[in-house]
């Protein structure tokens, strides 16, 4: 072989062995040398179902500093998945994956490794992922106080993760120690709030609760040892398929008690035209009362029902009626429970009497012939509660009348009479229930 082969050969020798060279680093991943330190951090330590979180791996060289970056970084998780689970680090040193949790329950542990180096055992992460993520259920219920025949209240259960922040998508279930919820297991909304109504008509403690699963391998039984000498077998261990540690919290939705109300018609039955007054005495509840709200009342009598409005204790309210007879008079009141009551009571009517209508000649002067002036007493009574709007008398000689205005009681009043004969004097007498009333009297002029 001539010198010039052998340079050829030699040549063609090295350039092989730079391309094996090339392919074997392709092939051969970088790895963290031997005392490096790896720290792996997660974003945040609780998640919904179905969420994510960023994982990063710092790996630092003994040296100090960050290795050749391309070192590749397996991650490794007990739930769910991580992609990619084997990443690469940049100039600084760090490898970024992103832990996906799936639709499982649970407290995920993660590790990272490369090369001899790992983050695991008290430095893996550990995020805990949907119903594990409840740190803490608040229970609200609106309204608490619901009416004393019953009703309905909606329960509000929202979730903070560990961390307090809301969390979505988590299982709630719902209990209650009396009366029926629309549901029994509800859903976390985006604001980590799960909602049931509860029907009752008794007081209701309503408890709502995530459970956590840490989920788990099962194990395989213990099979029971055989005994060398007549001891009992030990009890098989049972399959460990996960512990549940539920967060809850409760509220309690009370029933209101009504008010008490009653209706007293007046002693003495009152009279047409006149106000019949009555006492409405309405007594508090005596637990869980509500204020009144509103009272309202049919007189039974056809006239429009009377608004009422907050009656507190006792109160009188009058009305008129304007016909005789009996009456059924009934009332609501509604609290702000919304319990209702309902008394009622009957009243009698009677007609109311017209005034007392008396006139008198008490004398005549001359007692005959004429002109001759005519002394009168007239004497005006009404009964109670009435009064006299105008009083009209008439001498009956053709004269014109003589208006007494509001006369009620006694007076004395004089009337000439210029021709003689028979003379019917009569007195015409408005009361204050628009009722015209007639008194009447006469009187001889001796010729």
């Amino acid at each position: 072989m001539t010198s010039r082969h052998v340079r050829l050969v030699a040549v063609l020798l090295v350039a092989a062995l730079a391309v094996f060279a090339s392919t074997a680093c392709e092939k051969v991943p970088l790895l963290a040398p031997s005392g490096s330190a790896l720290t792996l951090t997660a974003s945040t330590s609780a998640i919904p179902v179905n969420g994510t979180v960023q994982l990063i791996a710092q790996v630092i060289e003994p040296s100090g500093q960050p290795p050749h970056s391309g070192t590749l970084v397996t991650f490794t998780t007990t739930l769910g998945t991580i992609e990619p689970a084997n990443a690469e680090t940049d100039v600084n040193g760090r490898a970024v994956a992103t832990f996906k949790a799936g639709m499982s329950n649970g407290s995920a542990t993660i590790t990272a490794t490369s090369g001899g180096t790992s983050a695991s055992g008290n430095n893996s992460v550990k995020i805990a992922v949907g119903s594990a993520a409840a740190g803490h259920v608040t229970v609200n219920a609106s309204p608490t106080l619901i009416a004393a025949l019953g009703g309905s209240s909606l329960i509000s259960a929202t979730v903070l993760d560990i961390n307090g922040n809301p969390l979505p998508f988590a299982l709630v279930s719902f209990s209650t120690t009396a009366g029926t919820l629309s549901t029994t297991v509800g859903t976390t909304d985006g604001n980590g709030v799960a909602t049931s109504t509860l029907q009752t008509t008794t007081t209701a403690t309503v408890t709502a609760s995530v459970g956590a699963t840490n989920t788990g391998t099962p194990t395989t039984p213990t099979t029971p040892t055989t005994p060398t000498t007549p001891t009992t077998p030990t009890t098989p261990t049972t399959p460990t398929t996960g512990t549940t540690t539920p967060s809850s919290g409760s509220v309690t939705v009370n029933v209101a008690s009504a008010p008490g109300f009653v209706i007293t018609p007046p002693t003495t039955p009152p009279n047409v035209g006149l106000p019949a007054v009555f006492t409405f005495a309405v007594t508090p509840a005596t637990q869980n009362g509500s204020a009144v709200r509103d009272v309202t009342v049919n007189w039974g009598d056809g006239t429009p029902q009377d608004d009422l409005g907050a009656l507190n204790g006792t109160t009188t309210v009058s009305h008129v009626y304007e016909t005789a007879g009996s009456f059924r008079v009934n009332a609501t009141l509604v609290d702000a429970s919304g319990n209702t009551v309902n008394p009622g009571t009957t009243v009698t009517v009677v007609p109311t009497v017209p005034p007392t209508i008396i006139i008198t000649v008490q004398s005549i002067t001359p007692p005959s012939g004429h002109p001759a002036t005519v002394t009168f007493q007239v004497q005006v009574t009404p009964p109670t509660g009435v009064g006299i709007q105008d009083a009209v008398i008439s001498w009956g000689d053709g004269s014109a009348p003589q208006d007494l205005g509001g006369l009620s009681g006694t007076i004395t009043l004089q009337h000439t009479y210029n021709v003689a004969g028979s003379f019917s004097v009569q007195l015409t007498v408005k009361d204050t229930l628009n009722r015209n009333n007639f008194g009447s009297t006469s009187v001889t002029i001796a010729p």
